[in-house]
């Protein structure tokens, strides 16, 4: 049984929803507000430890590569795991690609980003 549901903001817990809303815009200052200090983002295998980092990370390609992201299905795998399926067209290498953002979440926290393809 597919578990996946079709994208609706109201579908994810807060947290996620405001993270994702300044992601999605690539307002990247705003997105690591959601993010605890000592997150662990790991992006298509790269580790990225803390905030700080993160930020380094995302908003250089925010400023290397024009990008859209839509917002696909929602799915839950495990109790405080939230999966969101993406779609980035722009003009990075190879111009689109599928994403799988993985948000675990510690209470209202958002412990653990993982961004797959």
């Amino acid at each position: 049984m597919d578990d996946r549901t079709a994208f609706a903001w109201d579908e994810l817990p807060e947290i996620i929803a405001n993270y994702l809303r300044a992601h999605v815009s690539q307002d990247f200052a705003t997105a690591m507000t959601y993010l605890p200090e000592d997150v662990t983002v790991v992006d298509n295998g790269e580790v990225l430890e803390g905030r700080d980092e993160t930020f380094k990370v995302f908003d250089k390609s925010a400023h290397d590569y024009e990008v859209e992201t839509t917002l696909g299905s929602i799915s839950r795998p495990a109790d405080g795991v939230w999966e969101v399926d993406t779609h980035l067209s722009g003009s990075f290498p190879g111009g689109e690609v599928d994403l799988r953002m993985i948000f675990t979440l510690a209470g209202d926290v958002i412990q653990k980003l993982d961004i797959t393809v």
